[in-house]
């Protein structure tokens, strides 16, 4: 019921929009890749094995999330060899090889771990950090990803892949999206002005889930 009411509401405000251009102004997106560690594109070959762990959960990161299911479909899409996440890979039992919860930033033995009791070759792992934990973070890493205070949403999408065999970084990449709540420029005035519209832009999702597209371009 939540979710009829949701899309009714975007509707009518999609019209008034629509009918109403002069009351509305439509904020662009704004998105900035950068490689981490990239040393290679996908590892195409038809035995290499993949573990995809989901996004790691963040403020508005769930498992079932439709992102989450774009970052496996891609992988199936592209590789043509079975992918894998945790609930599918499993011993001959029927139990879970991989039964913990794996952090973007893998622990060494967990590492050790997929070298010494898995037949995978590599794993991706994802996570997404929202614009206040980016803010709020005091890492030097995250300092160049910091927003404007007039954001109206944003956040940044990290993808790393895992190449077991060697004990490496295969690839790392990160895209941050921003929509800004930017005065318009009056070439009359020659200055910023506010032209006391109401600002609409992209959903947090929606962002999530184009920034996991530029990802994917580019590591095809």
């Amino acid at each position: 019921m939540r979710k009829i009411l949701f899309c009714v509401v975007i509707l009518l405000f999609s019209r008034c929009t629509f009918l109403f251009p002069k009351h509305f102004d439509r904020k662009p997106a704004s998105f900035m890749i950068e490689d981490l560690w990239f040393t290679s594109q996908l590892d195409k070959n038809p035995n290499a094995k993949y573990l995809v762990s989901t996004t790691q959960e963040s403020h508005f990161a769930k498992s079932g999330d439709l992102y989450n299911q774009q970052l496996i479909d891609f992988f199936k899409d592209e590789l043509s060899q079975e992918i894998y996440d945790k609930s599918n890979y499993k011993d001959a039992s029927g139990k879970m090889i991989v039964p913990v919860v794996l952090d973007y930033n893998l622990p060494k033995e967990y590492k050790a771990l997929f070298q010494q009791k898995t037949d995978i070759d590599y794993v991706v792992l994802t996570k997404i950090l929202s614009a206040n934990e980016i803010n709020n973070s005091n890492l030097s890493n995250y300092k160049h990803l910091k927003y404007r205070s007039n954001l109206l949403a944003g956040s940044v999408v990290f993808l790393k892949i895992i190449d077991v065999k060697n004990n490496t970084t295969a690839l790392e990449i990160s895209c941050k999206s921003a929509v800004y709540d930017d005065l318009d420029f009056n070439f009359e005035t020659n200055s910023y002005e506010d032209d006391g519209k109401i600002a609409t832009h992209k959903s947090e999702d929606q962002l999530i889930k184009k920034c996991f597209k530029r990802i994917f371009k580019r590591i095809k």
